[in-house]
């Protein structure tokens, strides 16, 4: 049961549809690499967002420290004051002897405090640094991934297309070998020494 196609139509159509079998696969490897390189990309903007976060965090840890020195020295500035007015009430001298050590000894716990703030607030405002490095380290990552997606989507086309056009190569030749084309093979180009 032939329903009128000639064998010759049949491989032609066979044929045909073998190359457009690897265009599709062809188109699917770049549609492919395309939307992977979309999706990282995506990532390295997240990334990229994600580092001016932290970096503004940094900034902003550094500024509440400071923000707390200030409100740390006026806090020993006050205590002082407190401790030289109640000195003073009792009579004592507050310019010698064990008042001015007193006063110095909590100026001193003061600026103290104020340096654990400072160097707290800047360990802290360190660490957000570390994690916006680590965010951009990510989004070049993420953008190398981008682009060899790019690449590996036109490499898997470029392979489609060579490995559509082998077979088509090769049914052609067994087609032509079969006579199914017109006219049987040839056998006589087989031998190099006919040539020459």
């Amino acid at each position: 049961m032939s329903f009128g196609i000639s064998a010759a139509t049949l491989a032609e159509i066979s044929l045909a549809v073998t190359a457009a079998g690897a265009a599709a696969s062809a188109y699917g490897a770049i549609k492919q690499g395309q939307a992977a390189s979309a999706a990282s990309d995506y990532q390295a903007q997240v990334a990229r967002n994600n580092q001016i976060v932290s970096n503004a965090y940094a900034k902003q840890a550094q500024s509440d420290g400071e923000n707390q020195v200030a409100a740390k020295q006026a806090q020993t500035s006050q205590m002082i004051g407190a401790e030289r007015a109640a000195m003073a009430a009792n009579g004592v001298d507050l310019d010698s002897g064990s008042a001015l050590r007193i006063q110095g000894d909590t100026a001193k716990l003061g600026d103290v405090d104020a340096m654990t703030i400072r160097n707290n607030a800047a360990r802290q405002a360190y660490g957000y640094q570390l994690q916006g490095l680590s965010y951009s380290q990510q989004a070049g990552l993420d953008e190398a991934s981008a682009s060899n997606a790019k690449t590996a989507g036109y490499l898997g086309a470029f392979s489609s297309i060579v490995s559509g056009a082998s077979s088509v190569a090769g049914k052609w030749a067994g087609y032509k070998t079969n006579g199914i084309f017109g006219s049987s093979y040839d056998s006589s180009f087989d031998n190099p020494a006919d040539y020459g």
